[in-house]
């Protein structure tokens, strides 16, 4: 119940941007309301609600034991930060461990860490949105309902080093390019598969008289990337051990469910701003970051390493559809539009009813 509440408090906050004609001001108190909405959900959850908020609790408790001078002498950005009664250590990266020593020094309360990390999350995708969208609402809409917030309940450290990693796009449009390397070593050291994230800089790079003809070699290297992965292995077993398990991991039993149609939708977008030779601004670079979340979706049936990957390039849905809209005719823009929300709201429907999801606040 408690994720359609959100819903339609987003819907009636959708009513002042619409009435002040999306200005700037009208679209950043939508932006506060909505994501500080979904913060407080996020917070404010049990220890029931999501798989992993239980592990992330852990990771806060043992935090206070870990000393600051083995964070800086640990390998591979991770600190070792509990021994089971097995001699089993297990490590997280440093990031993540240092925010919640950092949050230990105010309060022992495990659920003040996750509001923390919620409030972090949601107001940098807050921020992405309103940096690279000049009408705030639909954007949020695909943040809810596509996959975004429902993920946070499950990998919390992922997303939060996702909402970091998108700051580089903005930094990369404006020709910040050290300030985007910065960015993306920060997203690194709360989750390691940030690193994936210096894709961007070839695709940001290539000059728009040159989006044409250049976008078949990005065709190919989104689909060799997840074979240059695998062969990749080797490496990342060496130097990132705790992530070579997901090339093992057989997920052939996933199915696409319902997104199968969006998938295909945002595949048939990404061909008509190829045939229109992408006249509209960003369209070739995003249409390749959705090209490459696409492929490591559909990697990720069978080694859920690329699932983990793609989160990284799915948050550009964010902005790829609604410029994929701006390519129709008027008559016809409507209709896609309300298919497409259609849509969106039975993937969120579906994924509310998730038992997992199952809501609680975190003093029940």
């Amino acid at each position: 119940m408690i994720y359609f509440i959100v819903l339609f408090l987003i819907l009636i906050y959708s009513q002042y941007p619409h009435f002040k004609h999306n200005s700037r001001q009208s679209n950043r108190i939508f932006l506060i309301l909505s994501f500080s909405t979904m913060a407080l959900v996020l917070g404010l959850r049990g220890e029931t609600v999501g798989e992993d908020t239980r592990h992330y609790l852990d990771v806060f408790l043992y935090a206070a034991d870990v000393k600051w001078s083995d964070m800086l002498h640990s390998q591979g950005m991770r600190t070792g930060y509990f021994t089971n009664s097995f001699g089993y250590t297990d490590t997280i990266e440093n990031g993540f461990l240092a925010l919640a020593k950092l949050v230990h020094l105010f309060t022992d309360n495990g659920h003040v860490f996750l509001f923390i990390i919620s409030a972090i999350t949601c107001a940098l995708f807050a921020k992405f949105i309103y940096d690279n969208s000049r009408k705030v609402v639909f954007p949020t809409i695909i943040f809810l309902c596509e996959s975004m917030f429902m993920l946070a309940f499950n990998g919390a450290r992922q997303i939060m080093a996702v909402s970091i990693a998108i700051q580089a796009y903005t930094l990369l449009k404006n020709q910040k390019w050290k300030k985007a390397i910065v960015v993306i070593l920060l997203a690194s050291v709360i989750h390691n598969v940030a690193l994936i994230s210096f894709a961007l800089f070839p695709i940001m790079m290539i000059k728009p008289r040159k989006e044409f003809k250049a976008f078949k070699y990005a065709i190919i290297a989104a689909i060799a990337s997840p074979f240059v992965v695998m062969m990749g292995q080797t490496l990342i077993s060496k130097f990132f051990p705790r992530y070579a398990t997901y090339f093992y991991i057989n997920y052939w039993e996933n199915s696409l469910g319902g997104i199968v149609i969006l998938l295909l939708a945002e595949f048939l977008f990404i061909l008509l701003m190829y045939r229109k030779k992408f006249r509209i601004d960003r369209s070739f670079d995003l249409s390749c970051l959705v090209i490459i979340y696409i492929a490591c979706e559909l990697m990720g049936l069978r080694v859920s390493m690329f699932a983990r990957v793609g989160w990284f390039f799915r948050p550009f849905l964010i902005l790829f559809l609604p410029k994929a809209e701006q390519y129709l005719r008027f008559r016809n823009r409507r209709f896609v539009h309300i298919a497409i929300c259609a849509l969106l709201l039975l993937l969120y429907s579906s994924y509310a009813r998730t038992p997992a999801r199952a809501y609680c606040f975190f003093w029940r």
